[in-house]
Formats: C-alpha cells, structure tokens, sequence
C-alpha cells in the first residue's frame, strides 16, 4: 500500500488534466498564469510542512508513502501542492464557465471580512494549539489583505468554488486521515474532527486554494491590462 498516498494525488487530477483541453473552458490556455501560482504559492506551504513535520505537529505514515524523501518530506508530499490546487483552480474556471453569476456575487468582501474575524477570534482563543493558531491566522491576514490591499473582485467566486471543492476534498483528505496517510500530534490542533477530518484541514485547505487563485487571479488580470495599454 506504499503507493495509496501517489494514487490519491494523481487520480485527484486525472480528470481535471483530461479536461484542461476543452475549449469551451480553456484551461490549458490559462497554465502561464496558473503554474507560476502553482509553484510560487507551493513553496511557501512547503516550508511550512517542513516545519510543522520537523516539530512533531504531523508524520507521515510509512506504511503509505513510497519512501522517496526531499528535504525530509515524502516525494507524495510534493506533488499533492501542485497537483490538488491544479485540480481545484480547475473547478473554479469550470464554475465560471458554466455558472457565470455565482451565487451571492455581491456579497464576497462582507463574506470575506466577516469570516477574517471569526478566524482571528478563533486563532486567538486557540493559542497554544500551534496547527490551529497558525492555520487560522494566516487565513484571517491573507482575506483582510484580498479585501482591504488587493482589492480582490473574485471573493464570491472563490467561496463558492470552495464550497464545491469540499466534495472531492472529503473523499482524498477522508483516506489520508482515515488510513491515515498523515498522523496528527493532537496537542497542536483543537482537537474537533469531522468523520476522521481534522477540522483545521478545512481551512488549511481554503487557505492553499485562495492563495492560488489570488495569484492566479492577478497575474491574469495584469495580463489583460497589459494587453490593453
């Protein structure tokens, strides 16, 4: 069972790479804004792994991993940062082709504030919790700065393309944590899990795709502006 963990990744984006090449949606079209994303925002979550895995907030179960190790994660560990946000930038830019009004549209930026908030509240109380306090903290910060510095018009888009890519996330995080691929040290999170889903993941989770798509998003936008002077 050494390969479950590569299967999870690479069968997370088969689909998503099969339909890159439609043209109704493009998406091949769009990979010099995407793999810059991809690789930019993959950096700074590996450094954080690193550390987390390093201070003992989380392994790797051996048992799931093919033994391939750069910079003391598992070679899987690498390719789920490239390979799950292209699989979730994927379903973003299918949402927008064939739900061009996304729900609550004008309602991103008090979305996004009024969560930033709750997940500071939330950081704070969890202080010496470090997987929680971390995570929250850093998703709070990067939805103020998408609102208040970069003045980002996709928040109601992004939301709801995350609400979606909830299904898919269940299912791969459901085996990792269920096998579990990665074993969490309990102390460092709050401790509230769904089925076998530390409830940190979700965010941990919004957190990676909103980066993302924040880059993606402005490097796109850039483009356009670009192109038009």
């Amino acid at each position: 069972m050494n390969w479950l963990y590569l299967v999870l990744n690479l069968g997370s984006v088969a689909i998503p790479f099969a339909f890159s090449f439609d043209k109704r949606i493009d998406f091949a079209g769009k990979w010099k804004f995407l793999f810059p994303s991809l690789f930019s925002v993959a950096a700074f979550f590996l450094i954080w792994d690193v550390w987390f895995t390093k201070t003992g907030v989380w392994e790797f179960n051996s048992k799931y991993v093919l033994g391939i190790n750069i910079v003391n994660l598992p070679l899987e560990e690498w390719l789920f940062f490239i390979l799950i946000p292209y699989a979730c930038v994927f379903i973003y830019e299918a949402l927008k082709y064939y739900l061009p009004h996304a729900p609550f549209q004008k309602a991103g930026n008090k979305i996004a504030i009024v969560l930033a908030i709750t997940f500071l509240l939330t950081a704070v109380f969890h202080y010496n919790h470090v997987y929680t306090f971390v995570t929250f903290t850093l998703l709070s910060l990067f939805l103020f700065i998408n609102v208040f510095v970069l003045h980002s018009a996709f928040l109601s888009r992004f939301f709801f393309s995350y609400m979606v890519s909830l299904i898919p996330f269940l299912i791969v995080n459901g085996v990792l944590t269920g096998m579990p691929v990665l074993i969490y040290n309990d102390a460092e999170n709050c401790g509230f899990r769904i089925g076998t889903i530390p409830v940190e993941d979700f965010f941990y989770s919004m957190l990676l795709l909103l980066m993302n798509i924040t880059v993606y998003e402005h490097l796109m936008q850039r483009y356009k502006k670009r192109n038009l002077s």
